[in-house]
């Protein structure tokens, strides 16, 4: 495959990264950048002891360690960006457009090995939600990408050149991936086999892994001192045991894997079809129609009564145009084994399978955070099958994809900044009323807690009569008031429903948890987002046996 790294492409590969990002600079503090953020300021205190803070995040007082369950390193990069900056939302978010640039450029790379396409290939993985989006937050996905992708190139580079640098340069990616999240271990196995295709110089080079591993035992022994638990080993035991839905593989979970992974990773949509031509796009209508008739048939899917106002036919095709979509990327995995059975198809294979199988069966929840790490793979996939086509219809298609996600990340903003919006309002309306109160977690949480608000905390807080209450209908960890609780309903600030939407409540889209809908975001969600403010006439005494953590 091509070798030479071509600066236009480089440049063209930056603007594509970066340039659809910049909308997104002031975008709020959301879902879990407010643990990225609580541990980096932790970090600034004491850089040794990451996760040596408590905090109300499953609506109770606990230690961090006990409901963080990703690895510190994002968080030393944000407390490095917030010597010079302060916790400014812009100034982070600027910072992380680096990561994004550097996964971006590393799919490039890694296509060059692969497809005569590899330009190609890299802006087909920056036009899907996955990256999109993951990249306007603070969380660790991308940055996790940025380490997989380079991580692999230099462990690929090693064995072609048998280079031992580029091995230990590999080897020590692989351990910054998995010290930013811990799916980064599966690069070990990942790489593990594919060296073994690679016969006796892929043997010999096994012994760089020696590196990661090393890292992430010294990561277990230190937290487990730390922490009295090995953090490592403890986030693998939630992932498999929290309650995210059915455990185990079931049909219903397994479908929506596939609709998740063709939402977030939509270029797939687009640019089977052009590129595979009429043989593919009756096989994507004929998937489209068996995933349509079996969601009509169940009648209800992730918690979503389908013919329930709001939703219906419209929401059924979406549904069904993401299922298609999502079973081509999986089909093309196996058909490029198939059809080369070599080394390359082997690695490209296990990358889409092995992360499709944690994100729908280990993982807590499905979300598009955990199908993001396979976008690359299905990228370099979809130019090997494009190689040799007319260019016009490679890179065409690409532009819906790319609009499509652009809208996606922008409807995400916009919830974000919901959450905002409304935690200063509240505050700034309410905080010499009486003592301010909220329930929810995620950016809401940050925004209101900045202000002085008090989170509900359901092991030992009383909220006195005369207090007052805000309650998002989005959010996690809301618990509903008992009947009979003297209250009244002091305002309501409602956000009107956008086009589009990939988190709210009631609309079956859950972009960060299939826990809120079959599908990562949809068009036309039936219902606004809504704050409530109560006030509280009488006592509110919170036994934790009456409210448990969702």
């Amino acid at each position: 495959m091509n070798t030479g790294i071509r600066k236009s492409h480089l440049i063209i590969i930056s603007l594509a990264a970066v340039l659809p990002l910049l909308p997104f600079l002031d975008k709020a503090f959301h879902v879990d950048d407010t643990l990225f953020v609580w541990t980096a300021r932790q970090i600034l205190e004491n850089p040794w002891d990451f996760y040596g803070f408590t905090g109300n995040w499953w609506s109770y007082e606990s230690a961090a360690h006990d409901f963080i369950k990703n690895p510190p390193l994002t968080s030393y990069y944000i407390a490095f960006i917030a010597l010079f900056t302060g916790f400014s939302e812009r100034a982070l978010h600027i910072a992380f457009l680096i990561p994004a640039l550097f996964a971006a450029l590393g799919a490039y790379v890694l296509a060059l090995r692969f497809t005569k396409m590899p330009l190609a290939a890299a802006l087909a993985a920056v036009a899907t939600p996955a990256f999109l989006v993951s990249s306007t937050s603070l969380m660790c996905d991308v940055m996790l990408l940025a380490f997989w992708n380079w991580a692999m190139f230099f462990w690929i580079r090693g064995l072609d050149k048998g280079r031992g640098l580029d091995l230990a340069i590999g080897g020590f990616l692989i351990a910054l991936a998995a010290l930013t999240k811990y799916f980064g271990v599966s690069l070990i196995p990942l790489l593990l086999v594919y060296s073994l295709f690679r016969g006796k110089k892929g043997i010999k080079a096994l012994v760089y892994l020696v590196i990661p591993v090393a890292a992430l035992i010294g990561y277990q022994s230190y937290t487990h001192f730390m922490y009295g638990r090995g953090l490592l080993l403890d986030a693998a035991g939630y992932a498999t045991g929290a309650t995210g839905g059915s455990r185990g593989i079931t049909a219903e979970k397994t479908f929506i894997g596939v609709v998740f992974t063709g939402g977030s990773v939509i270029m797939a949509l687009f640019l089977l079809p052009s590129v595979l031509g009429l043989r593919a796009v009756l096989t994507g209508l004929a998937l489209a129609g068996a995933g349509a008739a079996y969601v009509y048939g169940k009648g209800m899917i992730g918690g979503i009564a389908l013919f329930e106002p709001g939703f219906g036919w419209g929401y059924i095709a979406q549904i069904a145009a993401y299922w298609a979509a999502g079973a081509g990327i999986l089909l093309l995995a196996i058909s490029d084994l198939v059809k080369r059975r070599d080394a390359a198809s082997a690695l490209l294979f296990l990358w889409v399978a092995g992360t499709f199988v944690f994100a729908v069966f280990v993982n807590w929840t499905i979300n598009a955070r955990s199908i993001l790490p396979m976008v690359p793979a299905a990228a370099i996939l979809a130019m090997r099958a494009a190689e040799g086509k007319n260019l016009a219809r490679v890179y065409l298609p690409l532009v819906p994809a790319l609009a499509i996600s652009f809208f996606v990340a922008w409807a995400d903003y916009g919830f974000a900044e919901n959450a905002r919006a409304a935690a200063r309002s509240i505050s700034d309306k309410y905080s010499g009323m009486g003592k301010l109160w909220f329930q929810g977690h995620w950016g809401f949480q940050y925004y209101m807690e900045k202000k002085g608000a008090f989170p509900i905390d359901v092991r030992k807080s009383t909220v006195a009569g005369g207090s007052l209450l805000a309650f998002p209908l989005t959010n996690s960890g809301l618990r509903t008031f008992p009947d009979g609780l003297d209250r009244m309903l002091l305002d309501e600030y409602i956000f009107p429903a956008e086009l589009l939407a990939t988190t709210a409540s009631g609309t079956g889209a859950g972009f960060y948890s299939s826990l809120w809908g079959p599908v990562p975001f949809m068009l036309f969600p039936p219902r606004a987002e809504t704050y409530m403010v109560f006030y509280m006439r009488e006592d509110w005494f919170i036994p934790g046996d009456f409210l448990l953590p969702q």
